[in-house]
């Protein structure tokens, strides 16, 4: 059953507020203040060359609002992850006093729990978009996750963080990491599978010399 909340609980912190994604916040300013330097740059460059101060003013403008178009929309990809985390979550950097909690917000502005399981997007053939589930055999369905046209960008950086923010509260909340006991099914599957063939193998070169001697009385 996925826990749901229509808004986000006061206990919970949206992934851009972390202290984990503070460098991303301090990359934007630093990115905005050289925006203005360069157009600064820009305008007095252009005045030395003979040009106009209006269109001198207008070319630094322009610049200026081009580079802040830019810097703004990258900012917005990881601003807008649809993550949040509680104080014992291992992006708040700080020791965990308890359990280690997260949310995920669904298309439609839901704040839901994403479950014990890593998580994935499927195209959703109906709407278009596409809906979150649980990275399992079944693909249960969590909810509409994106209206997005296509699994791209900054779809795949927020589910990428989404997974890693699962992977660090099961760490801490001491949960066994399902794909580290696949891999360890795997092996000792594979090593069974070797030790059947070897030891046919092994009966394979036993009956040789037999099938030989009879063969010989023939």
């Amino acid at each position: 059953m996925v826990e749901e909340d229509s808004g986000l609980p006061t206990d919970m912190l949206r992934f851009i507020d972390t202290p984990v994604a503070q460098p991303l916040v301090k990359g934007r300013n630093t990115a905005l203040l050289g925006s203005v330097v360069f157009a600064a740059v820009l305008f007095v460059l252009l005045r030395l060359v003979a040009i106009s101060t209006a269109i001198a003013g207008l070319f630094a403008a322009i610049t200026l609002m081009l580079n802040f178009i830019v810097v703004w929309l990258r900012f917005q990809s990881h601003a807008s992850t649809p993550l949040a985390v509680n104080l014992n979550h291992p992006f708040m950097d700080t020791a965990p006093m308890g359990k280690a909690r997260i949310l995920v917000q669904m298309a439609d502005g839901r704040w839901i729990s994403p479950g014990k399981h890593r998580v994935r997007t499927v195209p959703d053939d109906l709407l278009g978009g596409f809906t979150l589930v649980q990275d399992t055999e079944d693909y249960p369905a969590l909810g509409r996750f994106s209206n997005a046209k296509e699994m791209a960008g900054a779809l795949s950086r927020h589910l990428a963080i989404i997974n890693q923010a699962i992977a660090l509260r099961d760490a801490v909340n001491d949960v066994p990491d399902p794909i580290e006991e696949a891999r360890s099914r795997e092996s000792m599957d594979y090593g069974l599978l070797e030790r059947s063939w070897l030891e046919e193998e092994e009966a394979v070169e036993v009956e040789s010399p037999l099938v030989s001697f009879f063969r010989g009385k023939e």
